[in-house]
């Protein structure tokens, strides 16, 4: 009737079914210690046995709801969901219609003093928004956010550490941030779905978040770039955040060829020597300002003492000059930036030979032996 798989209990529908008819007749839950139910990829005929695990004491709740379920078991799952002990809610293929974003928003009144940790892949409404946004606990925040612009709140994200959005442009929530009583946020990662040009008035809400370690910003699609920051909010950033353990600031994509980019080789200097434990950064670069500053006898970072632990750099960027000494000339410059650099990556074709050159410098003390004591 059920099996154990890796510590999960798989219950058929003849079990179910029995199930159900038993609890009818005593009036009791199935498994009233329950702590936790995960209830992922089930056929959508089993949602109706839901309700058998739904205990009181039940802190952590994770449905998983099937492509073909019936869109009005979506408010009737969630409604079912006990609200005194709820820490966690996970909710996962979800249609965001007007009777489920009602229900979700009175869990959320209900659970607002306990709940740590809430994801949902369906889109909410603004109201729903502003009440996740003031949760006074949450910690951990997955949310897809309306099109409709959010207005400005009095106190959001009292409490949260990590926060992943997904939404059509950055600009229409990202003011938000600037509301934070206490910066928290520790990691925050930011999907678009539409082109979202990244600025320097969409950095600088972020600056006051001094503790994050992770941020990751959209900018460009592959038709176009549309990044648009310079070197200096860049360098304002770096200052600002020097925790940072991975930055990403747009994509790295196939025929992105950034032409018109400002971003040069002083913020990776900025970088370096503000973020010294960054391990990740994406970064659109116009690396043919390593040459020029060549030619102008500009290029003079011997003051600095580099340290940055940097071991991958994605990069998008101009095409590089052709000329080999040129290549040799930005691939050690930025070797000499970032000294413990292991991989370079891009969709960029001319940029393999940097990456290559990467890989060779990083193998050839492992090629070569170690001088022997005399």
């Amino acid at each position: 009737m059920y099996h154990e798989h890796n510590g999960w209990y798989n219950v058929s529908l003849e079990a179910l079914n029995l199930l159900s008819m038993q609890t009818q007749t005593l009036g009791q839950y199935v498994l009233p210690n329950l702590h936790s139910v995960d209830w992922g990829t089930q056929p959508w005929e089993l949602m109706p046995f839901l309700r058998l695990f739904m205990n009181p004491g039940l802190a952590s709740v994770h449905i998983e709801f099937p492509d073909e379920t019936p869109h009005l078991y979506h408010p009737a799952a969630v409604s079912l969901i006990p609200t005194s002990n709820l820490t966690h809610l996970k909710l996962e293929g979800v249609e965001s219609g007007e009777g489920f974003l009602d229900t979700l928003y009175n869990l959320l009144d209900r659970t607002s003093e306990t709940l740590r940790s809430v994801y949902s892949d369906g889109e909410v409404s603004v109201a729903v928004a502003e009440k996740l946004f003031q949760l006074p606990y949450l910690r951990c925040l997955n949310v897809r956010l309306p099109r409709a612009r959010i207005s400005p709140l009095a106190v959001a994200f009292p409490s949260l550490e990590k926060l992943t959005v997904f939404c059509q442009e950055v600009g229409s929530w990202i003011h938000v941030l600037q509301n934070i009583p206490n910066p928290a946020l520790r990691k925050l990662r930011v999907t678009a779905m539409g082109e979202t040009p990244l600025t320097e008035a969409g950095i600088r809400p972020l600056l006051p978040l001094g503790r994050l370690t992770i941020l990751e910003l959209p900018s460009c699609t592959a038709e176009r770039c549309s990044n648009q920051l310079n070197d200096s909010i860049i360098s304002e950033l770096a200052m600002a955040l020097p925790q940072l353990k991975s930055l990403s600031l747009g994509r790295a994509s196939e025929s992105c060829g950034a032409a018109t980019s400002n971003v040069t080789v002083a913020s990776l200097v900025a970088l370096s020597t503000n973020c010294v434990d960054l391990g990740f950064l994406q970064l659109h670069l116009n690396a043919n300002d390593i040459t020029t500053r060549r030619r102008t006898h500009e290029l003079d970072h011997q003051a600095y003492n580099f340290t940055c632990k940097l071991r991958e750099f994605s990069v998008s960027s101009q095409p590089l000059p052709s000329d080999h000494n040129d290549i040799l000339l930005i691939t050690f410059t930025i070797l000499h930036i970032f000294p413990h650099l292991e991989f370079i990556s891009s969709r960029e074709g001319s940029w393999e030979a940097v990456g290559w050159v990467v890989q060779l410098f990083r193998e050839a003390p492992r090629i070569l032996p170690l001088p022997t004591a005399s």
